[in-house]
């Protein structure tokens, strides 16, 4: 875990440096009711942040439920995976790149794949009998 958070905070830092600077006077109670692209940005940001919440969530929760190996190969999958997602969410973004909307785009990726990868997590936390391919944390 402590050599993926500086990964996770590198992650972080960038998308701060765009999305993130939106003040909080400029983000509408109801993201419904944006109305500008800054809006639109900046309640992307904040459903992004919420499934990053999510995911750091249940990551940790099957983190420390892992003995030492299959923590390292947790640490290996979750580099990669994070990879994954930038590149592929750089890849989607790129149809409206140097837009006002690049950013947003990015950031309904980037919240959609981390979903993804929250549910994956999270199925291994609570996967059926029989399942083969579930690691079964130990759970104290």
């Amino acid at each position: 875990m402590r050599r993926l958070a500086p990964l996770l905070c590198l992650c972080l830092a960038a998308l701060a440096s765009g999305a993130a600077a939106q003040t909080a006077d400029e983000l509408p109670k109801d993201c419904a009711k944006a109305e500008t692209q800054r809006q639109l940005t900046a309640c992307a940001y904040r459903d992004f942040e919420h499934a990053q919440a999510a995911y750091t969530a249940v990551f940790r929760e099957l983190f420390n439920g892992l003995d030492t190996a299959r923590r390292t190969l947790l640490r290996t999958a979750q580099k990669d995976w994070l990879a994954y997602r930038t590149s592929t969410c750089e890849f989607e973004s790129s149809a409206v790149r140097g837009g006002s909307a690049e950013p947003m785009t990015r950031l309904q990726c980037q919240t959609r794949v981390t979903r993804e990868r929250t549910n994956e997590l999270r199925r291994q936390l609570n996967c059926p009998e029989g399942d083969l391919t579930c690691l079964r944390p130990v759970r104290p």
